[in-house]
This record gives C-alpha cells, structure tokens and sequence, in this order.
C-alpha cells in the first residue's frame, strides 16, 4: 500500500507513516502548541473567521499537504478557510456545486479520503477544480458540536501525490477537528453575544434620544406621552425620516448640542 508522499523528498519518495510533522516536534507537542494558540484567540475574542485561519495553518503543518476548512454555524450559512490558494480554489468550486468531500464529510460526519483525484467520478465540478489545482490525494476529516450552537465542520487536506494518507497523520487532523469545533462554538457564541450587545446599545441609546424629544414635543404642544409619540410618529412618517433621526434633529435643535451618541456608554471595569 502507497503513502502520500511528503512535499520536498526527493523523487517524491513515500513519507513515513511513523513520522510526525514537517517541524522538530512531535505530533503531541504540535497539538498543543496549536491548541494554545487557538485559546489566546478565544480569550481575545477575535472574530470566527480570524480562528479559522489559524486551524488551516496548524492543519496544513501537521499533515505537510494544504488545507482548507468548511464549517456551518446553526445549521446554515457555510464559511471557509484556506492555507493557500490552490486549496481554497478546490473548497470555492465545491462550495459552489454544493457537493464534494468536505460537505459530504460535513453533513453525515464520516472521514472521507481520495487516493487520486483522476479517478474520482463522484463530485466532478470539485474534481476538475482540485486537478486543475495540481492535487492527487485528498482526505476530509468532519466534526460536530451540537452543545449551545450546531457546529458541522470539515478539514480538507490536498496533496500532489497520490497514495494512502498516513494513518497517524489523519487521526492527529481529526482529533484537531474535533478541538476546532468546540473553539468554532465557543467563537460563535462569543460573537453573537457581542452583536446583540452591540444591538441593545444601539436600541438603549435611540430610546434615549426619542424620550429626549417627546419632552420637547410635550412642551410645545402641551400634551401627554401618548399624543407627543403619535406627534412625533406622524412627523417620521410624512418626512419619510426615521424617528431617531428626526428625534435627534429636535433635540439639537432645541439644546444645540448633539443628543446622546451610543458610543458614550462605558464597559464595566474588569476586575
């Protein structure tokens, strides 16, 4: 049986099913030093797609091949990463015929490998793109989260040379698809919360400014909060003007300063 062999040998000599990655250490240390990167990225909040970037990297290193990553939040909405060009031509191609290794991987979560491409009849739109791309061998390593947000990813691996992928190099990128999804979720999670903070703020402030301006309402006009809102609702309505923007209008109008900005609020200090 042929093993993929390692990018740079000469002759394109087979690698070493007991070998560990390009670098000096071994698999476990890879781990953790990928493993500890990817918890400074959590503990910054960095964005979904900024941890993505760095799961290809780490992928691409362990396995010696190029990598790409699809990964579906909630159950819809795919995303992806790539470590390089090439690979992220493949995953475009999928993507856009809807069908391939890594979705097939993703959506019934079982490893999926391809010793040559050229023999593949299964998905020919992504066939043709990975030939095109220079690549033989592939292999799609899927994982799943379904604890506070539905994660279904997939790592992708690209190789030029056909053959077997070593064993102890897919079972070390499926194990970091399985870290991958648990940080992806906790990224999730993290980043919608920071949405809807950003929401309730915005939504705090415009209620200011709104209350602000039924005060004014109310005393020119000499009326209750009831009567001021349908004032003011009228007078968004006939200008075409959102009642926040008209609200603000008055209010400056009226103080000659601007109205509260949701850009004032403060975070809590953290102890």
């Amino acid at each position: 049986m042929s093993t993929v062999a390692q990018p740079g040998t000469p002759d394109g000599a087979a690698r070493d099913a007991t070998a560990g990655p390009a670098s000096d250490a071994g698999p476990a240390a890879w781990r953790v030093g990928a493993l500890d990167e990817i918890h400074e990225l959590l503990v910054s909040a960095v964005p979904v797609d900024d941890l993505l970037d760095v799961i290809v990297t780490h992928a691409a290193r362990r396995s010696g091949a190029s990598a790409a990553i699809t990964v579906r939040v909630g159950g819809t909405g795919a995303v992806a990463a790539s470590s390089d060009a090439l690979a992220e031509a493949c995953d475009r191609a999928e993507q856009a015929a809807g069908e391939g290794p890594c979705l097939d991987a993703s959506r019934e979560q079982r490893r999926i490998t391809v010793r040559d491409v050229h023999d593949e009849q299964r998905w020919p739109a992504w066939r043709e793109a990975t030939v095109a791309a220079g690549f033989c061998a592939t292999a799609a390593l899927p994982a799943a989260r379904r604890d506070g947000v539905r994660i279904d990813l997939a790592i992708d691996l690209y190789h030029p040379e056909p053959g077997d992928w070593p064993e102890d190099v897919l079972d070390d990128v499926a194990r970091f698809a399985d870290d991958a999804a648990r940080a992806v979720a906790v990224a999730a999670q993290a980043q919608e919360q920071r949405r809807t903070n950003e929401d309730l703020r915005s939504a705090i402030a415009s209620r200011t400014v709104i209350d602000q301006a039924l005060g004014v309402v109310m005393a020119q006009n000499r009326c209750g909060p009831e009567e001021a809102f349908d004032i003011l609702r009228r007078a968004s309505q006939t200008r075409n003007q959102k009642m926040r923007d008209l609200a603000a209008a008055i209010v400056a109008s009226v103080s000659g300063q601007e109205p509260h900005s949701p850009h004032e609020f403060r975070e809590r200090p953290r102890r």
